[in-house]
């Protein structure tokens, strides 16, 4: 499995499987995914790659979720993919929706990373930077719980009890 991706093996297979808490049909078929989308075949997904998902074409977070996928590997893939199955748990998906918005990799969503992914969702030139900040601080006062105007993981998962995160990140695999 290491550089090239031509043959996974039944060992390989219950591996992931097991690792990832997804079938072995689910493994296989993401793997015919990864081999389609690994054009180069170099064994890892690049972001023009990741770019031909038309799913995630589609996503106005794109660019995020690509950095976050880039280089994967197989297994790495599959890992992150299987955050998005039936068997993906509340916080796999509270941390990776975490992930998106914490653009910086600091560990917090602070304001300029919200000020990122809310000009992704909608579109740079189609918010005013009044309004953009307007936004971005109401989103601050309502999940920073301790004040230091910024959203801690903590935060965001509180935060995230109001939604039913789960339901809004599966997907069939």
């Amino acid at each position: 499995m290491g550089a090239n991706t031509s043959a996974l093996l039944s060992d390989e297979i219950d591996d992931i499987s097991r690792d990832s808490k997804l079938t072995p049909s689910e493994v296989r078929r993401l793997y015919k995914r990864f081999q389609q989308l690994d054009r180069n075949r170099s064994g890892n997904l690049d972001a023009d790659e990741l770019r031909m998902i038309p799913e995630l074409a589609m996503n106005p977070l794109m660019p995020r979720i690509v950095a976050l996928f880039d280089s994967a590997n197989f297994a790495q893939f599959v890992r992150t993919m299987a955050v998005f199955g039936r068997n993906g748990t509340k916080e796999a998906k509270t941390d990776f929706a975490f992930r998106v918005y914490d653009v910086d990799g600091d560990g917090y969503i602070s304001s300029d990373d919200l000020r990122e992914v809310l000009q992704m969702m909608v579109g740079a030139d189609n918010l005013d930077q009044a309004t953009t900040t307007r936004i971005v601080q109401k989103v601050i006062d309502d999940a920073d719980t301790d004040g230091d105007q910024r959203i801690s993981r903590d935060e965001f998962t509180l935060s995230l009890d109001l939604v039913d995160i789960t339901a809004r990140m599966t997907v069939s695999l």
